[in-house]
């Protein structure tokens, strides 16, 4: 049977949001303003949280839709510290940074709200152990001299080196969050440390952080005609 091509008369950047999100249809969107990804060990559970800092509220993880609007888009830098985990130089990448900037999501990973003592060093770690997306996702600081500290990274394979060591009291951490495509990530994670009494190494269930990487207007727009175009071709086919 043949298919026909109608023409559709739709916002079509107002679909996309639809259309990148709906895998996480009912979630609450955080897109601005500091939020901490936290993890508490608390009489052998793992409690997580998404605290928001202007609102002074938890979410739990299922609940959290972590955003990364159009304007995180730049491009990656012409250096080969950058592109061994970014891709290539001057292709789009949605990066979420390590320093405070108006409109966009400030995340943070945190682990302070255990206390000290818990743990050895006061330390835990979280690991990446899957992703599921349309690109790679690389966690990364950037030390004085402007070099890059890998810290997870989805485009050479996952191992227990994709982790980072985090304090169990006293502070938390910022990173720059890097996706290499617009869509919707789901990032796995495991949390795990080693007791201070007994020197026994523990770790908890994996949990799931949820990511929508939003292009700019552009790129949102072919994005969205091309969904809504197959849609259709697939409909008049019937």
């Amino acid at each position: 049977m043949k298919s026909h091509l109608f023409l559709l008369r739709v916002p079509v950047l107002a679909a996309l949001p639809l259309l990148v999100a709906a895998p996480f249809a009912g979630a609450i969107t955080l897109e601005s303003g500091e939020v901490d990804i936290g993890v508490q060990y608390q009489a052998g559970a793992w409690i997580w949280t998404a605290y928001n800092h202007e609102s002074q509220e938890d979410f739990t993880l299922g609940e959290a839709l972590f955003r990364a609007n159009a304007s995180a888009q730049r491009a990656v830098p012409n250096d080969p510290d950058f592109t061994a985990f970014l891709g290539v130089a001057g292709t789009p990448v949605w990066v979420l940074p390590s320093t405070q900037q108006p409109g966009l999501l400030f995340p943070g990973l945190a682990a302070d709200r255990t206390g000290g003592g818990i743990f050895q060093n006061n330390r835990l770690a979280m690991t990446l152990t899957g992703i599921a997306g349309p690109g790679e996702f690389a966690l990364y600081s950037v030390d004085a001299f402007g070099e890059p500290q890998v810290l997870m990274n989805s485009r050479d394979g996952l191992s227990a080196a994709d982790h980072i060591s985090l304090p169990t009291a006293g502070g938390h951490a910022h990173a720059n969050w890097a996706f290499s495509e617009p869509g919707s990530y789901t990032l796995t994670v495991v949390p795990s440390g080693t007791l201070s009494a007994g020197n026994v190494p523990v770790s908890g269930p994996a949990v799931q952080w949820n990511f929508q990487v939003v292009p700019e207007p552009g790129s949102a727009a072919l994005l969205a005609l091309g969904s809504l175009t197959l849609l259709h071709r697939r409909r008049a086919s019937r």
